[in-house]
């Protein structure tokens, strides 16, 4: 199993911010926790949605049942992306097989990784635009 962390929130109700030129600003953020935390789900959700698009690009192909997998296990709204046949990890954590080619020219162990070297930026720029959009 993959998790995928995101940032928890902070549990104080009250930030203060001041300038040196005395001018203050007291922020309630009671009142916008709720709205933040939504926003967060709906990022988690977008982002691990993709890392699991993208990482199926890289995975070995026979039936599709691995791939299909994913699709079943994965916990979107808690950012864990699960490839859950009996073989997924063994597959996974040996990258010297020979992986065939005829299905899926791109089949490679350690999936994942490889997609996270090619896609990281993307991912982040998704998770952001997710959040935004709900803020």
């Amino acid at each position: 199993m993959l998790a995928i962390p995101i940032m928890g929130l902070t549990k104080s109700t009250t930030t203060k911010w001041k300038w040196s030129n005395g001018v203050g600003v007291k922020v309630d953020t009671k009142k916008i926790a709720p709205k933040i935390k939504k926003a967060s789900h709906l990022g988690l959700f977008a982002l691990t949605q993709q890392v699991v698009k993208d990482s199926n690009l890289y995975v070995p192909m026979d039936t599709g049942n691995l791939m299909q997998s994913s699709l079943r296990a994965s916990r979107f709204g808690d950012g864990k992306v699960v490839w859950d046949t009996p073989y997924a990890r063994r597959l996974y954590y040996n990258p010297q097989f020979h992986f065939s080619k005829d299905v899926n020219p791109r089949a490679q162990g350690l999936w994942f990784e490889k997609a996270k070297s090619v896609h990281k930026k993307q991912w982040s720029k998704i998770a952001e635009k997710a959040v935004k959009n709900k803020l």
